[in-house]
């Protein structure tokens, strides 16, 4: 798994490629909340576009991270959605936490960006 990050403000955008499985979600997880730790980032959009599979280990990573940032109310998107990994979205749920887009530039609008 490869991690790419980039910020704009106080959104931090995550593009992850590969496979997110219980033996790569660890890479993930200490990579977005190295940032956390920072106390520079609200927001989270996740570019998904490259990441092929996905289990439950990754929906855990993801679920941690979004609930982290409830704490201060802030929102997590997603684009770019594989359809395994779409269908993991919609058969879970996840979806209705983390709202789903086509691209960057509409989840930095529906951000007010």
């Amino acid at each position: 798994m490869k991690v790419a990050k980039n910020h704009r403000g106080d959104i931090l955008i995550v593009a992850a490629a590969g496979e997110l499985d219980h033996h790569t979600a660890a890479v993930l997880k200490s990579s977005i909340q190295e940032e956390l730790d920072k106390g520079r980032v609200r927001h989270i959009i996740l570019d998904l576009s490259a990441l092929t599979f996905m289990d439950s280990s990754g929906l855990g990573v993801l679920l941690g991270r979004y609930k982290e940032l409830a704490k201060w109310q802030g929102n997590m998107l997603a684009f770019g959605l594989h359809p395994l990994v779409e269908k993991l979205f919609l058969m879970t749920g996840l979806n209705k936490l983390i709202p789903v887009y086509a691209n960057l530039d509409e989840c930095l609008r529906a951000m007010g960006v």
